[in-house]
Parts: C-alpha cells; sequence; structure tokens
C-alpha cells in the first residue's frame, strides 16, 4: 500500500449516484457534497452496505474539506476501526485506506437510498427523513456513550 500525505488524500463520488445526489442537494437540503457522503455512509455502515465502484464523478473532495465538521473525521475513523482488525489503520500512512473504506460505505449508503426512493415511490428527501426516524425509533433516540460503548465491537489483537 502506498503511503500519501494526509494533504492529498481525497475522497470520490461515485458517478452511478451523481444524479441522486444532484437531488439530496436541491430537494434534500445538504448543502454539500460533503454531507451527503458523510450521511450516506452512516447508511451504509448501519445497513451494512460496503461497495466498491470504480468510476467517479466531479472532483474528489479533500481531506480538510471533508474532515472540517468536527464529527467527520471520527464516523470516518470508527467505520474504518471498526471494519479493519488492525489498530494500525488510525495511522496518518493509512489515511487513503479509511477513505476508500468511507468511499465504499457511502456508495453503499446512496445505492440503499436509491433503493428506497425506488420501492417507496418517494422523493429522496423524504426517504432521507424516514432513515432518520427510523434510526431514532430503533434506537430509542440519541443517547450518550461511553468511548468503552463505541469501540465495543472492535478487537485488535
Amino acid at each position: 500500500m502506498s503511503t500519501t500525505h494526509p494533504g492529498e488524500v481525497r475522497a470520490r463520488r461515485p458517478q452511478q449516484h451523481e444524479a441522486l445526489m444532484l437531488e439530496l442537494q436541491s430537494e434534500g437540503k445538504f448543502p454539500t457534497y460533503r454531507d451527503i457522503l458523510l450521511f450516506a455512509a452512516a447508511v451504509g455502515y448501519r445497513q451494512d452496505r460496503r461497495v466498491p465502484f470504480a468510476a467517479a464523478s466531479g472532483d474528489p473532495i479533500r481531506s480538510d474539506v471533508l474532515m472540517a465538521p468536527g464529527f467527520s473525521d471520527t464516523l470516518i475513523n470508527m467505520i474504518a476501526a471498526n471494519v479493519v482488525d488492525d489498530p494500525e489503520v488510525m495511522d496518518d500512512a493509512r489515511m487513503d485506506e479509511r477513505f476508500k473504506i468511507f468511499e465504499e460505505y457511502a456508495n453503499g449508503g446512496l445505492e440503499f437510498i436509491q433503493e428506497q426512493v425506488n420501492v417507496r415511490h418517494q422523493p429522496a428527501a423524504l426517504v432521507v427523513i424516514d432513515l432518520v426516524t427510523e434510526a431514532y425509533a430503533d434506537d430509542g433516540g440519541a443517547k450518550p456513550v461511553s468511548v468503552d460503548e463505541l469501540l465495543g465491537g472492535v478487537t485488535w489483537g
């Protein structure tokens, strides 16, 4: 695996979901592609949908832009920590690997959202509202958790 300087790492947008991302931006009120990919990665992880892709669209999102909101790096890192059974995945030299995992879960999340749009015959914005509502209902709402609880599923050894 090649070592990439953290500033050079970029997240790609899956070309096959460009129309959905445009709809989420205009109708779903997601201000940026970054926000769409972060939401989609959370959906993809929750649905256990990790889908590789080859064709990207638009300019890739620089790591400093992607991680600008305070929670972004936490989401990207926690997904990687729960998927890769190696604590070294958190090393700066493996940021490209964490971004690839993030891209694949974002792609899987977009795929899931598109399937829901197709099955429910609803606009993407309504599907997003339903997914958020369902997530809160399933989990009993947002609750504070400890670091031990967040890392409960992680085994490195």
